[in-house]
């Protein structure tokens, strides 16, 4: 009993020093991001496919920064692209270096990338690759459902009272200084 007392004591006063707060925080430093990324979208032996068969388009070698505000991500496509036959691939071989950018926004209680766009394709005939089959993809790539992490967070730390999280809203997504920073406002209820 008196452990559930400290307990619900020490999370009120949390709370109490909180309140006066603007916002809670939440820093992805560039490592973190690059991680994010690259367990979300590398998930084939560190490739991610664009066209999968005897033609195929995949990109690996991935590295991610930040410029501008923006989430960089570069990568190195190879393909080979043609008509399938029963030896392989009857087509052209291409490799490019690539790069690609999404300004992170939010989306309810997540992170996502918004505003796609192609920055760099070392050779210009693989932007058609591209456009189809991996633009698409990166507004999925960093979702970051910071809701749901503060959700698992209490969970982990509540003890023997209940506690849910009320009123949330993401109020800021800033990329700089290699670093995502997410701030957002919430309400705790324990019961």
């Amino acid at each position: 009993m008196k452990r559930t007392l400290r307990s619900l004591a020490f999370c009120v006063s949390s709370l109490a020093l909180a309140a006066g707060a603007q916002a809670a925080e939440i820093i992805l430093e560039l490592p973190a991001l690059d991680k994010l990324v690259t367990q979300a979208l590398f998930t084939n032996a560190g490739r991610y496919d664009l066209i999968k068969g005897p033609c195929f388009a995949y990109l690996a070698q991935p590295s991610v920064s930040i410029q501008n505000g923006r989430v960089r991500i570069r990568s190195h496509l190879t393909s080979r692209l043609g008509v399938p036959s029963a030896n392989g691939c009857v087509g052209v071989s291409f490799a490019s270096w690539t790069e690609v950018s999404g300004k992170p926004v939010s989306k309810g209680g997540s992170v996502v990338l918004g505003d796609i766009r192609i920055d760099k394709v070392d050779d210009p005939n693989m932007r058609l690759v591209l456009e189809s089959g991996l633009v698409p993809a990166l507004p999925g790539v960093i979702e970051l459902d910071v809701l749901k992490a503060v959700r698992g967070m209490l969970q982990e730390n509540s003890g023997r009272f209940q506690a849910s999280v009320d009123a949330f809203n993401i109020s800021a997504v800033t990329a700089a200084d290699d670093r995502l920073s997410v701030k957002f406002d919430f309400t705790l209820v324990a019961k």
